[in-house]
This record gives structure tokens, C-alpha cells and sequence, in this order.
């Protein structure tokens, strides 16, 4: 098992994660018909985040034990798959129960893109003001994205998100996140 474990963690393995990544998405694509296909879209993208919960969760077996910081390095990881995980399951539970809207019809793939850059972007701004800051940011530009304009709104999840982060992953866990060239 533990050889399995080291192999999924390594490089070599990327193909080996993509491979039953499509392989999970074709095996729900495929098993979505009949009365659950106007929720295929919902259901596919549910399994999809189950997966990557389950590979954070099983990848989290391959980092190092660290005592010195007060917190394990297998920490962070297990904490996001258990609440994605969680949430996953209530979207799948509430859609095979009927009980969500059915997959629309078109998509608005400018939308999506432009998502995807700005989680790029955060991504890749991470490295000059830090993990806090780009998450924030994050937040708030994706929240304008999808049509939110209440400002209490807007401050409140985006500051909420950041004083969360700081108080769970720096204070109780005494994890560092990253600062940033500006704040580091």
C-alpha cells in the first residue's frame, strides 16, 4: 500500500490521475440516462469534485510528518477533501432526489473562461501579494462575475473568507500560507 501511495504522489503518475479521472466521468456520463439524464451536467461535475476530494484525501498519505510546526502537513489537505467532500454529497443527494434545477440547456462558455482566468490569476498572484490577499481578491471579482452586487455581501464573504483562512490554517494550525514577494 504504501508503494501504491508513493507512486500516486509522484510525478509518473499524472497520467495515471487522468486517465481514471476520464474513466470515472465516462462510467457517470454513461450511467446518467434514463431519469437522471436532465441532471447529467450536475451529477458529472458532483463526481468530479468527489474525485478530487478522494485524490487530496489519498495524496495526503505521501507528505511528510513535520512535529516542529504544531500541525501536520497532511492537515490542510484532509480538511478541504472532508468539506468538499461534505457539500459534494449534500448537491448529489439534493439532485438525485429531484430536488435541483435541471442542467440548462447552453452554457455561457464566456463566462466560464473568464472564471477560469481569474482563479488563474489568483493562482498566479499568490506569488507577489500573497495566498490571503489573492484569495480574497479571488472571491470578490468571481462574486461580480455571477451577478452579485450587495456590497454587504461582497465584503462579507470575501473578509469572512480571509479571517477564516488566517484563524483556522495560521493560528490553530500554524500552517504558513504564502505571502507574497510584497508581505513576505
Amino acid at each position: 500500500m504504501d508503494s501504491l501511495l508513493v507512486f500516486l504522489g509522484g510525478v509518473d503518475s499524472f497520467p495515471v490521475w487522468i486517465l481514471s479521472f476520464l474513466a470515472v466521468i465516462a462510467l457517470t456520463a454513461f450511467l446518467t440516462r434514463g431519469k437522471h439524464a436532465p441532471f447529467r451536467g450536475r451529477i458529472i461535475i458532483c463526481v468530479s469534485l468527489l474525485f478530487l476530494a478522494f485524490a487530496f484525501f489519498l495524496l495526503s498519505f505521501g507528505l511528510e510528518e513535520i512535529e516542529a510546526v504544531g500541525s501536520s502537513a497532511r492537515t490542510a489537505p484532509r480538511l478541504w477533501a472532508a468539506g468538499l467532500a461534505f457539500f459534494t454529497l449534500d448537491q448529489l443527494r439534493r439532485t438525485l432526489l429531484g430536488k435541483a434545477p435541471e442542467d440548462p440547456k447552453t452554457g455561457d462558455v464566456q463566462r466560464v473562461l473568464l472564471a477560469a482566468a481569474i482563479v488563474a490569476f489568483s493562482l498566479w498572484g499568490m506569488e507577489i501579494v500573497g495566498y490571503l490577499i489573492s484569495s480574497g481578491g479571488m472571491i470578490l471579482l468571481l462574486l461580480l462575475l455571477f451577478g452579485e452586487r450587495r456590497l454587504f455581501i461582497l465584503l462579507s464573504l470575501t473578509g469572512g473568507w480571509m479571517l477564516f483562512s488566517w484563524f483556522v490554517f495560521i493560528r490553530l494550525l500554524h500552517l504558513s500560507l504564502p505571502a507574497g514577494i510584497y508581505f513576505g
